[in-house]
Protein backbone atom coordinates (compact mmCIF):
# COMPACT_ATOMS: atom_id res chain seq x y z
CA UNK A 1 0.00 0.00 0.00
CA UNK A 2 1.37 3.41 -0.92
CA UNK A 3 1.64 6.37 1.41
CA UNK A 4 -0.84 8.34 -0.73
CA UNK A 5 -3.56 5.70 -0.51
CA UNK A 6 -3.00 5.17 3.22
CA UNK A 7 -3.16 8.93 3.90
CA UNK A 8 -6.81 9.17 2.82
CA UNK A 9 -7.83 5.96 4.55
CA UNK A 10 -9.95 6.17 7.66
CA UNK A 11 -8.68 4.52 10.82
CA UNK A 12 -10.87 2.77 13.35
CA UNK A 13 -10.99 3.96 16.95
CA UNK A 14 -12.28 1.50 19.52
CA UNK A 15 -13.33 2.20 23.09
CA UNK A 16 -14.92 -0.08 25.65
CA UNK A 17 -17.28 1.29 28.28
CA UNK A 18 -19.65 -0.17 30.82
CA UNK A 19 -23.40 -0.01 30.17
CA UNK A 20 -23.95 3.09 32.32
CA UNK A 21 -21.30 5.15 30.53
CA UNK A 22 -22.51 3.94 27.14
CA UNK A 23 -26.09 4.93 28.01
CA UNK A 24 -25.07 8.45 29.08
CA UNK A 25 -23.08 8.96 25.89
CA UNK A 26 -25.87 7.57 23.72
CA UNK A 27 -28.42 9.88 25.35
CA UNK A 28 -26.19 12.91 24.92
CA UNK A 29 -25.55 12.02 21.27
CA UNK A 30 -29.28 11.65 20.65
CA UNK A 31 -30.01 15.00 22.31
CA UNK A 32 -27.44 16.58 20.03
CA UNK A 33 -28.84 14.82 16.99
CA UNK A 34 -25.72 12.84 16.16
CA UNK A 35 -24.54 9.28 16.26
CA UNK A 36 -22.57 7.91 19.18
CA UNK A 37 -19.50 7.65 16.93
CA UNK A 38 -19.76 11.24 15.76
CA UNK A 39 -20.43 12.46 19.30
CA UNK A 40 -17.32 10.64 20.58
CA UNK A 41 -15.17 11.94 17.72
CA UNK A 42 -16.33 15.53 18.25
CA UNK A 43 -15.70 15.33 22.01
CA UNK A 44 -12.30 13.66 21.58
CA UNK A 45 -11.21 16.16 18.92
CA UNK A 46 -12.22 19.11 21.10
CA UNK A 47 -10.34 17.65 24.06
CA UNK A 48 -7.28 16.90 21.90
CA UNK A 49 -7.22 20.53 20.81
CA UNK A 50 -7.39 21.73 24.43
CA UNK A 51 -4.59 19.41 25.55
CA UNK A 52 -2.36 20.34 22.61
CA UNK A 53 -2.90 24.06 23.11
CA UNK A 54 -2.17 23.85 26.83
CA UNK A 55 0.99 21.81 26.19
CA UNK A 56 2.35 24.10 23.48
CA UNK A 57 1.41 27.54 24.83
CA UNK A 58 3.80 29.54 26.96
CA UNK A 59 2.11 31.44 29.76
CA UNK A 60 4.06 34.23 31.36
CA UNK A 61 3.57 37.51 33.14
CA UNK A 62 3.53 40.78 31.25
CA UNK A 63 6.81 41.81 32.93
CA UNK A 64 8.54 38.59 31.90
CA UNK A 65 7.27 39.02 28.33
CA UNK A 66 8.58 42.61 28.21
CA UNK A 67 11.98 41.46 29.55
CA UNK A 68 12.17 38.75 26.90
CA UNK A 69 11.28 41.18 24.10
CA UNK A 70 13.87 43.66 25.36
CA UNK A 71 16.55 40.96 25.43
CA UNK A 72 15.67 39.88 21.89
CA UNK A 73 15.95 43.46 20.66
CA UNK A 74 19.52 43.80 21.97
CA UNK A 75 22.40 43.17 19.57
CA UNK A 76 24.05 39.80 20.09
CA UNK A 77 26.88 39.85 22.57
CA UNK A 78 30.27 38.62 21.39
CA UNK A 79 31.03 35.02 22.22
CA UNK A 80 34.78 34.67 21.62
CA UNK A 81 35.02 31.17 23.08
CA UNK A 82 32.21 29.90 20.85
CA UNK A 83 33.86 31.55 17.84
CA UNK A 84 37.18 29.89 18.75
CA UNK A 85 35.59 26.44 19.07
CA UNK A 86 33.75 26.88 15.76
CA UNK A 87 36.98 27.92 14.02
CA UNK A 88 38.81 24.88 15.44
CA UNK A 89 36.00 22.60 14.27
CA UNK A 90 36.10 24.07 10.76
CA UNK A 91 39.86 23.54 10.62
CA UNK A 92 39.46 19.91 11.63
CA UNK A 93 36.83 19.21 8.98
CA UNK A 94 38.64 21.37 6.42
CA UNK A 95 35.94 23.99 5.96
CA UNK A 96 37.36 27.34 4.90
CA UNK A 97 36.61 30.14 7.37
CA UNK A 98 34.86 33.00 5.50
CA UNK A 99 36.37 35.55 7.92
CA UNK A 100 39.95 34.57 7.09
CA UNK A 101 39.50 33.61 3.43
CA UNK A 102 40.81 36.19 0.97
CA UNK A 103 38.39 36.72 -1.88
CA UNK A 104 37.38 33.07 -1.98
CA UNK A 105 33.74 32.15 -2.00
CA UNK A 106 32.72 29.53 0.52
CA UNK A 107 31.74 26.18 -1.00
CA UNK A 108 28.02 25.68 -1.68
CA UNK A 109 26.14 24.32 1.32
CA UNK A 110 24.61 20.87 1.23
CA UNK A 111 27.08 19.31 -1.18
Amino acid sequence: MTAASEKGREKRLVARANAEIHQKIAEAAELQGSTVSQFLLDAALERAGEVTERATRINTSRAAFENMMEALDQPPRPLPRLRQVARRYKEEVHVPDPETATGQEPPPRGL
